[in-house]
């Protein structure tokens, strides 16, 4: 097991009886009944199915706490904000008061639940990794780059904010299958990602290669000898 800190996290709070269905509504994945203690991913993408960021979201009673990548926080608060309108919803930045982190390389237990003790808050994701958020202060054992993260994410095919995860691609080339959620309401990106998945064709896909095997262009994520690739299909 490894930890690793993640300085280009960004923390948001979203409060309001709204917020649940307003999430539901504008990202890829099943959120409305999301309850307390509970944390999943999804990803929020633009009418052609373009992704503006995937987020963590935790649900801790009284509000929603969203993890994100802090250099797309300003696309995606763009995105979001005038949707709102007369919604219960209203979002704060808390990110100055938090560090984060990634946990990895271990057998995962509790997928889908998050905990906190004593100012730290670690969710389970289904990504196959933990994410962690520490009160300024709170010291976390850690190296501090993601360096050794990357090489498990080539291994295991995970895709990562900044690399796979880019405005250039829509969600299915990412490789973020896993948010979209087959059968839920409509939310923006819906029906490009639909029509793409009913008739199984998505352009491109996010794959482990051979460096060799492959233009440099289309690494996302190099490696010694395997990289991760953005690839035609």
């Amino acid at each position: 097991m490894q930890t690793a800190r993640y300085s280009e996290g960004h923390l948001s709070v979203w409060r309001g009886a709204d917020v649940l269905t307003f999430i539901d509504g504008l990202s890829t994945n099943r959120v409305h009944d999301l309850r307390k203690g509970e944390c999943k991913q999804t990803t929020f993408t633009t009418t052609t199915a373009k992704v503006i960021d995937r987020v963590a979201l935790f649900h801790m009673g009284e509000f929603v706490a969203c993890v994100s990548h802090a250099p797309f926080w300003e696309a995606l608060h763009a995105h979001v904000s005038p949707r709102i309108l007369g919604q219960d919803v209203s979002i704060f930045d808390a990110t100055a008061n938090n560090e984060f982190y990634i946990r990895f390389g271990h057998e995962q237990a509790n997928l889908g639940l998050h905990s906190a003790e004593n100012g730290v808050t670690v969710g389970h994701l289904e990504s196959g990794y933990d994410l962690i958020v520490a009160t300024a202060g709170k010291h976390v054992e850690s190296v501090e780059n993601l360096e050794s993260f990357h090489t498990w994410r080539i291994k295991k095919c995970v895709p990562w904010a900044g690399y796979e995860i880019t405005s250039k691609h829509h969600a299915l080339a990412c490789g973020l299958s896993e948010d979209i959620h087959p059968s839920k309401g409509c939310y923006i990106g819906q029906e490009v990602l639909t029509r793409m998945i009913s008739r199984k064709k998505q352009g491109r896909t996010l794959s482990i290669v051979a460096n060799d095997d492959v233009q440099p262009s289309e690494i996302t994520t190099k490696g010694e000898s395997h990289s991760l690739a953005i690839i035609r299909v």
